[in-house]
């Protein structure tokens, strides 16, 4: 956003000022309405209507209109530094935050149109866990399930049993037996296998 001096800020609300008293005077017979009681909405869309491309240079260089008041023919626009919008926006990001079951913060993504930088708003709650802190859990988790998966590989490897894929016991298959083995390696241990006694023929041929 670019900061404007008070002569250029000066400048800025007195072209808003003359457009706006420019385009009411054209079509005052509109809204005014001689004799009844004025159509301020009315007005107020034909003002706002009438700055055109000046309202998004308003909007451009971080200053925005804070208040739109017409009396008696005259308007009035007041318009808020930059650092009021923001308030604005965090009061709006807070109730999304408050309001939408986030975990602690919320962001907003935004581009300068000027240049295509794009930029990331947080609004977060001091007392809870930030994003980075969020990010640290979530790779503290990824390191310690891809520890735990490097020892299952390892005693299933190393298993007396011998590499099993499916803890097969095909010895014990062709002597007649079903081929399961009675202690199954950490890895069907994982997925729910449980140690079973072993059949007298198992038992004889341990």
């Amino acid at each position: 956003m670019t900061d404007l001096t008070d002569a250029q800020r000066e400048a800025r609300r007195t072209r808003a000022r003359n457009l706006i008293e420019e385009r009411l005077a054209e079509t005052w017979p509109a809204w005014r309405r001689p004799g009844r009681k004025p159509n301020l909405a009315l007005a107020a869309d034909i003002a706002l209507d009438s700055l055109g491309d000046l309202a998004a240079e308003i909007l451009v260089d971080g200053t925005m209109m804070r208040a739109l008041t017409i009396k008696n023919g005259v308007a009035t626009l007041e318009l808020a530094e930059a650092t009021e919008m923001v308030r604005i926006f965090a009061a709006g990001m807070r109730g999304v935050l408050d309001g939408h079951g986030a975990s602690n913060y919320v962001e907003m993504e935004m581009t300068d149109g000027s240049t295509g930088q794009g930029y990331t708003v947080t609004i977060q709650r001091r007392s809870g866990t930030t994003p980075h802190q969020f990010r640290q859990q979530a790779e503290a988790k990824v390191a310690e399930l891809q520890e735990a998966m490097r020892q299952i590989r390892h005693l299933h490897k190393d298993s007396p049993m011998g590499p099993c894929p499916v803890c097969f016991d095909g010895d014990g298959h062709a002597a007649g037996g079903d081929g399961l083995v009675p202690y199954p390696c950490p890895t069907a241990r994982l997925a729910g296998a449980q140690d079973r006694n072993p059949t007298p023929r198992e038992a004889l041929h341990g």
